[in-house]
């Protein structure tokens, strides 16, 4: 048997009518076990923002030529820009693909007739309700999308074969929003206009909008106008009075897309149009009787407000361990471990590599609205028993989407991107559909984890520049090594760890020879060349895991176990190397002092510098009475 691996993009701006959607994909899938497919999905918006770009960015995650064709709900990618770009995409990929409810470059189109589902319920209101003066909400007319138009030009044509005058009819551009309903009827209502015999809207979201207003300012409908949508959502099913509308099974629709996608894929099909029915639902709305049954409504409402319940728990929960999160591998963690809030049984949550590297968003290099070459599979949310966990920040290249383990594993899955502002986070694959997705909660979900990612990134970043501002303050800027406040806050732990726990200290003071005169012949600038000269002879002699320190304007300090000897001899040897091995204007010239402190030794640390100190001046003394 042939397996198939199939792409599927949408947008999420109509959370019910993509709900829906997936449940027909996915039964589909449970039925044919040789099928694999990967839904791309995010909540863009039509417009041209950067913030919707980045959403529509998730598109790119998708290598199409890993798929063996894809599938595309075309009515939703309302993003003209972003429909153009995957079409041609798909073209150059030159694989079988399927679009659904509207016309992409390079697919066949699944679609009911909009034209003739509109003009159907216009005549409807007109015949049977006598309604002459008529106002048509559309949806987008100029995003390259045949839908808004078909619809509208159903309407028109209705109106025409009824004969309604056109001077009685208005038509209003809009956007499909809900918004775009309550402006109609808020302007109309305010410009003290006497209603219309009925507001046609080209979908459910406006009609529904023109029905809040409208009742909001005390109008009743159907006694003072009728309302028609399109699209039958279940906010439809719910309304008081119940709406008339278009009824399309999207489950339905989208499973005989999938099937036909198939088909095309082994050569049975080549159908560019595949047409599917649609069904008229003359309810409350227009003054027809047709109610929804009592029973639909109490069965959702007890669903829907124990969802809430466990919903709004569990969000509370997962808000006080997120915020308490220190860094992203504690953050992780608490996404595995309360994943059940993204309603599914198994949640993967990939970060871009360059995010989970580096915290500093100047330092980003590669294009940060995009994903990664590499990403970090950070969190393994399971129920399965054998869990994903030993998989855990696993580094994968992004076209692969998942390590091969899981992907083979997993038959359904959805991609969600995840972005702050515009720049690029990851993303999250699920395994199942949310019934968060259908009450419009999923969006705050990932909104939510978003934040919490970057309020962990900028509360490392935050500690990372203190802990550079603290190493500033107790660093010496010539030479790097500790300076005055760098031997108050570390000098005691270096020399208590020496006699504690290695037997004993040694405590070496360092003096140049002759800085003086460098200063007063060459100048300040090769007399400070000299310091770091003096500096770089104490760290190649001594290591920099010892405490080194410049302890004043020529003298140095190192403390090192007592098990390390030889260091003076490293040290005039360091020096007379740098000497041999540059061209040097002047000659380094080092004393030292060093004292041997044994674990029993009851001086202080203090002590032990001074004696350090004294010692060097011996050493110096003599050197310079040899000379």
């Amino acid at each position: 048997m042939r397996n198939y691996r199939i792409a599927f993009f949408t947008v999420d701006w109509n959370y019910a009518l993509v709900e829906a959607t997936l449940h027909g994909l996915k039964k589909y899938v449970n039925e044919h076990e040789n099928v694999q497919l990967c839904v791309f999905d995010c909540f863009g918006k039509d417009t041209e923002s950067a913030k919707d770009h980045s959403e529509y960015g998730i598109y790119n995650l998708a290598d199409l030529g890993q798929f063996d064709g894809v599938l595309v709900q075309g009515n939703q990618i309302v993003l003209k820009s972003a429909r153009d770009a995957l079409g041609r995409r798909i073209a150059r990929a030159g694989i079988p693909a399927v679009t659904i409810g509207s016309a992409v470059e390079g697919c066949a189109l699944v679609n009911i007739d909009n034209e003739r589902a509109q003009y159907d319920m216009t005549a409807h209101v007109i015949q049977e309700h006598g309604a002459k003066k008529l106002v048509y909400l559309t949806g987008i007319l100029d995003n390259g999308s045949l839908e808004a138009r078909q619809r509208l030009d159903g309407f028109l044509a209705a109106c025409r074969d009824n004969g309604v005058d056109e001077a009685e009819i208005e038509v209003f551009p809009c956007t499909w929003r809900t918004t775009d309903g309550n402006r109609v009827a808020e302007e109309w209502v305010r410009a003290g206009k006497p209603l219309p015999d009925a507001f046609i809207c080209g979908n459910d979201e406006m009609a529904l909008g023109v029905l809040e207003t409208l009742t909001a300012h005390g109008n009743c409908v159907p006694r003072d106008t009728l309302i028609t949508g399109f699209d039958n959502l279940d906010s439809a099913k719910l309304s008081s009075p119940r709406l008339s509308t278009v009824h399309r099974s999207y489950a339905d629709m989208d499973y005989a897309a999938m099937d036909a996608l198939i088909r095309r894929i082994d050569g049975t099909d080549t159908r560019d149009f595949i047409p599917f029915g649609y069904e008229l639902v003359y309810s409350e709305s227009c003054g027809c009787q047709n109610v929804a049954r009592p029973n639909t409504i109490r069965d959702m409402y007890f669903h829907q407000t124990s969802f809430l319940k466990n919903f709004y728990i569990l969000q509370d929960k997962i808000a006080e361990e997120m915020f308490e999160a220190d860094n992203l591998k504690d953050l992780m963690g608490i996404v595995e471990s309360n994943h059940e809030i993204f309603g599914c049984d198994s949640a993967y949550l990939c970060v871009n590599g360059f995010y989970w590297d580096e915290f500093d968003k100047t330092q980003w290099r590669r294009r940060s609205d995009t994903f990664d070459a590499e990403m970090v599979l950070c969190a393994c949310g399971t129920n399965l028993p054998e869990t994903a966990g030993h998989l855990r920040f696993t580094r994968l290249p992004t076209s692969r989407l998942l390590p091969e383990s899981l992907m083979a594993r997993e038959r359904f899955l959805i991609f969600y991107p995840l972005h702050y502002n515009t720049y690029s986070i990851g993303y999250l694959a699920m395994d199942s559909i949310s019934d968060a997705a259908k009450l419009n909660l999923h969006k705050s979900i990932f909104s939510f984890l978003e934040i919490a990612i970057e309020n962990v990134r900028k509360k490392c970043l935050l500690r990372q520049l203190n802990d550079e501002l603290d190493d500033l303050y107790v660093r010496d800027g010539l030479t790097g090594l500790y300076n005055r406040f760098g031997y108050d806050r570390y000098a005691q732990q270096a020399f208590d760890a020496c006699v504690k726990r290695e037997g004993g200290a040694r405590i070496l003071f360092v003096d140049m020879d002759d800085l003086k005169p460098i200063n007063d012949v060459f100048g300040h600038e090769i007399g400070d060349e000299a310091i770091r000269a003096a500096a770089n002879a104490l760290k190649t002699a001594c290591g920099e895991d010892n405490f080194l320190m410049r302890y004043g304007g020529d003298e140095f300090l190192a403390i090192a176990p007592l098990k390390e000897t030889g260091l003076e001899a490293a040290i005039q040897s360091a020096a007379r190397a740098a000497n041999e091995a540059h061209d040097l204007p002047y000659h380094l010239g080092l004393s030292v002092g060093t004292i041997e402190v044994p674990s029993d030794d009851p001086r202080s640390l203090d002590e032990c510098v001074q004696a350090a100190d004294a010692l060097m001046y011996e050493n110096k003394k003599r050197r310079k009475g040899l000379k």
